[in-house]
């Protein structure tokens, strides 16, 4: 017999359901490839998708960003978000002073581990 009132066994419920939840979702992070901080700069890059394409693989005159390397679009991203940004910017520095130092970093990892647009064409299959 539950010689705890309804309360306290609902009370108890909720609690072991939130316990649960929550190591699930540890888990699945874990697993993930890209872990917590490759969902985060997958979230980021919804707005680079706009010009750059899907994946980064721009289809038209823009820029593709997708297997650059890590350090050289780290570089550029920072240089788009300073005072000074490189001529010819459009509107790569308002987006860029959108974003921390540490988001830029997530960025630039997420897209120097994308393969670039040539890659994907030369492996695809008829």
């Amino acid at each position: 017999m539950n010689k705890l009132p309804i309360n306290a066994s609902s009370q108890c419920m909720t609690w072991q359901v939130r316990i649960r939840t929550k190591l699930a979702l540890l888990i699945a992070m874990a697993a993930s490839p890209t872990g917590a901080a490759g969902l985060d700069a997958q979230v980021l890059a919804g707005s680079c998708v706009n010009c750059h394409g899907p994946e980064g693989r721009s289809p038209g005159a823009i820029p593709p960003i997708a297997g650059l390397a890590e350090d050289a679009l780290k570089a550029k991203l920072i240089a788009f978000k300073s005072e000074t940004p490189p001529a010819g910017t459009t509107i790569m520095n308002r987006l860029a002073k959108g974003y921390s130092d540490a988001q830029i970093a997530d960025l630039a990892r997420y897209y120097a581990r994308m393969k670039p647009a040539a890659a994907v064409s030369a492996g695809a299959k008829p």
